[in-house]
């Protein structure tokens, strides 16, 4: 015999819903009826929710409560929670990073205070309770804990405004460098259960990527890669390369590289009869350079990048998904053709034009305006695309 009978699908309700039911109960201008059809609950829903009014409204009336909360869950030691709660919240607020051992520890040194001697944190109390108080993990990106927000501040208001005013914003570059393992493939893989994953040894081979662009995202300069050798074995019989290529023992960016680099694009802007805005991270490889006539080379304030700096707004981030994404459609050609893939630097910079190019202009203006650049100049500029330029042939 068929059971008729729709199952009904339970519906949690967070803690701030529920407060809204209790508080329509009381204001007395609906029948309960009504409340738990407005709300999509049966009524013994609606009972179950009344019955807890006492608790729900103190709750939700805390400040140090999270009201997303599905249920309400308590604490043997309640007076150890609260105390670590309030640790954590003054931890946190000096953005120090904390971990489930360490709240143990403080959990254990905070109930030895309030006199529970046998109380002992372990691994599931920690889980109960970051579940009882809403915490979560996440990993800690970027510098924007160490940034001075007054200095942002000032800087997008004083200064900034300044130079809109005096540079059209297709004069306005910026540039950065960035690290790039350019062997390095994705260290997680879709697999069978049951089947056996095994990783290989993590290539630490390093080149460093300069990203330059204009404001409007019309203009995007070659890439200036350095490698560690001056004459890769690759580069024999390459005519020209759709980068510029310098190189140290470190693959890093120095004063001596950056001057020069400099330089060469004053006089390339010179040749143009342009004067620019160039913008650069305020660090010991940008040193100041002297008797440019073409370029305002202007520094950001020291420790404010994550915030200004339009590269680190997503476009090097953006560079680099598309570096991996080309490389990995690479791999997947020569696996189907049944050749060995490898990554030579000569890849590596064909790959990376390759990555650079397809960056988007509305994606270098959106940048630009996260970091606080905006200009209607750009929102014009940014819907005609960029042109391509030809890749180089290995």
């Amino acid at each position: 015999m068929t059971d008729t009978k729709t199952s009904r699908k339970r519906k949690a309700l967070d803690l701030d819903v529920k407060f809204q039911i209790v508080a329509a109960v009381d204001l007395g201008q609906k029948s309960k009826k009504d409340i738990a059809a407005e709300f999509g609950i049966p009524k013994s829903t609606l009972s179950t929710i009344l019955k807890q009014r006492e608790t729900i409204l103190s709750k939700c009336q805390s400040s140090e409560f999270n009201t997303a909360r599905k249920r309400i869950r308590t604490s043997e030691f309640q007076d150890v929670d609260d105390a670590l709660f309030l640790w954590f919240k003054s931890a946190r607020n000096k953005n120090i990073a904390l971990s489930g051992p360490l709240l143990m520890q403080k959990a254990d040194e905070l109930a030895a205070k309030l006199g529970h001697v046998n109380f002992k944190a372990n691994n599931a109390w920690v889980e109960r309770f970051k579940q009882r108080l809403g915490i979560i993990s996440k990993a800690m990106h970027g510098e924007s804990a160490a940034v001075n927000q007054e200095v942002v501040d000032n800087w997008l208001t004083s200064k900034l405004p300044n130079y809109l005013a005096v540079f059209h914003p297709k004069d306005i570059f910026n540039a950065d460098e960035t690290g790039l393992f350019y062997k390095l493939v994705p260290q997680r893989t879709l697999q069978l259960k049951g089947e056996q994953c095994h990783g290989g040894k993590k290539s630490k081979d390093r080149i460093t990527l300069l990203v330059t662009a204009n404001m409007t995202g019309t203009e995007k300069l070659k890439l200036l890669v350095i490698g560690k050798s001056a004459k890769p074995r690759c580069f024999k019989n390459v005519r020209s390369l759709p980068v510029d290529y310098r190189s140290n023992k470190k693959a890093w960016m120095t004063g001596a590289l950056f001057t020069e680099w400099v330089k060469d694009l004053d006089k390339s802007m010179k040749r143009q009869k342009r004067k620019i805005l160039l913008l650069v991270d305020n660090c010991p490889a940008h040193p100041k350079v002297s008797g440019l006539t073409s370029i305002t080379l202007t520094f950001l304030p020291p420790n404010t990048t994550s915030k200004i700096q339009p590269k680190d707004q997503g476009i090097i981030a953006n560079v680099k998904v598309n570096y991996r994404r080309e490389m990995m459609s690479d791999i997947i050609k020569a696996f189907d053709s049944q050749q060995e893939h490898s990554v030579s630097i000569l890849t590596a910079i064909n790959t990376a034009h390759r990555a650079w190019r397809h960056v988007t202009s509305s994606c270098i203006v959106n940048c630009f305006a996260k970091g606080g650049f905006k200009s209607a100049a750009c929102s014009e500029s940014s819907e005609h695309p960029v042109s391509k330029s030809t890749d180089s042939v290995e």
